[in-house]
């Protein structure tokens, strides 16, 4: 009985400690030669236990610290490992400091804040003294002292006496402007400009169109084009008359004379590059047979309709280009 009552008078004794932040590891780079525009990192690692965190919202924001000195961003990143929280925070600065001899800086500390900073833990007791509970229960990431270096030193005394400090004593004068050559590629502009304008007519004469218009020999060349210029007027009655007769003037021209159903047969034969549409050369005959000489003009357009028309101009057109 009596080691129970002293089991139960231990545990009551026993108080939980209180949470602590336990490391605070900088990692610093170098803290010379530097110059205006030079950027440069410092890596901050918190280490807590217990239930205090780091209050990350009290860290220094991105913007200018000091008249020399720019915070350009600053990340943390939160983990944990064997029971304790682990934050690491990288901050980026730049320099805008225009030194002229080597001088020494100061980029400023900060303080770092937690939250629960007095939270229990159980694997330590709280410390007695104050000023190890102070140093246990806050933080902060030191000053770190940079030295700064000129872009140049203007030091004349031994390497050039006769000089004095003023720049243009020092520095190199202006290169004069010279004229760049560019004959040459004013040439080869020339010859380009000329391939391409080649080019452009080869095209033009291909497709017959302005100046090769009027060129002969590629009537179905000219009807596609005409017959596609109908397409925004729709493809109703007077378009579909229109088309059938802007074709009969390409078989007609493309044969010499005036060609009839009849002498579709002959035709193809004359000209072998068509004999592949023969079948369909047969059908837009009889159609436009029915459409000009009996009075069942729906019936024609339904057998051969105004796409079919346009796509045996097409056909024709590309046979006819094909061969020349």
């Amino acid at each position: 009985m009596r080691i129970f009552w002293m089991i139960v008078f231990v545990l009551i004794g026993i108080r939980p400690a209180l949470a602590a932040i336990d490391a605070v590891n900088i990692y610093e780079p170098r803290t010379f030669g530097y110059f205006i525009g030079d950027m440069l990192e410092r890596d901050v690692q918190v280490v807590t236990s217990g239930n205090t965190e780091l209050f990350t919202a009290a860290l220094p924001r991105p913007g200018p610290l000091t008249y020399w000195l720019d915070l350009v961003s600053i990340d943390h990143t939160e983990r944990e490992a064997d029971g304790r929280r682990i934050y690491d925070i990288k901050l980026k600065y730049q320099i805008f400091y225009s030194a002229i001899e080597a001088t020494e800086l100061d980029i400023p500390a900060f303080p770092l804040k937690f939250k629960n900073p007095t939270s229990v833990a159980p694997d330590e007791t709280a410390p007695n003294d104050p000023e190890e509970a102070a140093r246990k229960y806050s933080a902060s990431v030191p000053a770190l002292r940079l030295t700064l270096s000129p872009l140049r030193n203007l030091v004349l005394n031994d390497l050039m006496p006769e000089k004095t400090k003023e720049l243009s004593d020092v520095l190199r004068p202006n290169v004069r402007a010279h004229e760049i050559p560019v004959a040459s590629k004013e040439k080869m502009l020339a010859l380009s400009s000329l391939a391409l304008l080649g080019c452009g007519l080869l095209l033009l004469w291909h497709y017959a169109i302005w100046p090769f218009k009027k060129r002969a020999g590629r009537p179905f060349t000219q009807a596609d084009r005409q017959i596609r210029d109908l397409l925004p007027y729709g493809v109703g009655d007077a378009s579909y008359r229109e088309a059938l007769l802007i074709l009969h003037r390409a078989f007609d021209e493309a044969a010499g004379h005036r060609l009839f159903a009849e002498d579709a047969s002959a035709f193809t034969r004359e000209h072998p590059r068509f004999e592949g549409l023969a079948p369909r050369l047969k059908a837009f005959f009889e159609s436009s047979r029915l459409y000009f000489f009996s009075d069942d003009r729906r019936t024609a357009e339904d057998r051969f309709p105004f796409e079919s028309v346009k796509r045996l101009a097409g056909d024709l057109a590309r046979e006819e280009r094909a061969a020349a």
